[in-house]
C-alpha cells in the first residue's frame, strides 16, 4: 500500500501560526508608517485631525495588500522548487506526462501569483493617500485578480483530490513532494489573494462613494 509522508498535525498547527505571526511584522509596520501620513486625504466635514483616517474597510485592504505583496520575490522559491521536481522527475526516472505537466502547472501558478504581488505594496500605498487616478483602475483589478486567484485555486484543490483518491494518479514520492513544497502553498496563497481581490471591490465601491472634501488644516 502506497503512503505519503506527512508532518505531524501538531508540528504542521505550529510552524503555520509561527509563520503568520512573522508574516504580520513588515506590513503593519510598513501600515503603522504610510497610514497617518495619508489622512489629510480623507478629511470630510466636521472631522478632527484626531479622529480622520480611511475608512475600515481601506484599511483594512491596504494592510492586506502590503502583507500579499511583501513575500513577491520570496514567493519565486516555490516555482524553482517546482523546477527542481521536474528536474528530479527525469534524473530519477520517474518521469511520467501526468506527473510533469501538474508540476509545472503548479510552477507556472506560482509565478503567475509572485508577479501580482509585485504590484501589492505600492497598491496599499496608494490607497491609504487616496490616489485620485487609482479609482478607475482598481475594479478592474480586483476582477482580474479575483480570476486568476478563484481559478488557481480551485484547479489546486482538484488536483489535491486526484493526487490523493485516483490510484497511480502521480508517482507516491512526487504526491508528497509536491503537496508540501507547492500544491498546498500555492492553494494558501490564492485563497488569501481571493480574499484580498474581494476587499478590493468592495472598496473601489467605497473610493467612489466617498469623495474626498478639501479641508485646510
Amino acid at each position: 500500500m502506497e503512503t505519503a509522508f506527512a508532518p505531524p498535525v501538531g508540528i504542521t498547527v505550529a510552524a503555520a501560526v509561527l509563520g503568520a505571526l512573522l508574516a504580520m511584522i513588515l506590513p503593519t509596520c510598513l501600515y503603522l508608517y504610510v497610514e497617518p501620513r495619508g489622512r489629510r486625504q480623507w478629511a470630510a466635514a466636521g472631522d478632527s485631525p484626531a479622529t480622520r483616517r480611511a475608512p475600515a474597510l481601506v484599511r483594512l485592504t491596504a494592510w492586506l495588500s502590503f502583507a500579499v505583496g511583501q513575500i513577491a520575490l520570496p514567493w519565486l522559491v516555490v516555482p524553482a522548487a517546482c523546477a527542481v521536481l521536474l528536474w528530479l522527475q527525469m534524473k530519477l526516472g520517474v518521469a511520467r506526462p501526468i506527473g510533469l505537466a501538474i508540476t509545472a502547472a503548479v510552477g507556472v501558478a506560482a509565478l503567475v501569483q509572485a508577479l501580482l504581488a509585485f504590484g501589492m505594496l505600492p497598491l496599499g500605498v496608494r490607497l491609504l493617500a487616496r490616489d485620485g487616478r487609482l479609482r478607475a483602475r482598481v475594479a478592474a483589478r480586483a476582477r482580474v485578480h479575483a480570476l486568476v486567484s478563484g481559478g488557481v485555486l480551485g484547479a489546486c484543490v482538484l488536483l489535491g483530490w486526484a493526487m490523493a483518491n485516483v490510484p497511480h494518479f502521480v508517482h507516491p514520492w512526487l504526491r508528497a513532494a509536491l503537496l508540501w513544497t507547492a500544491l498546498r502553498p500555492v492553494m494558501a496563497y490564492a485563497a488569501v489573494c481571493l480574499l484580498h481581490a474581494i476587499l478590493l471591490g468592495r472598496c473601489a465601491r467605497a473610493l467612489v462613494d466617498t469623495p474626498p472634501t478639501p479641508r485646510s488644516e
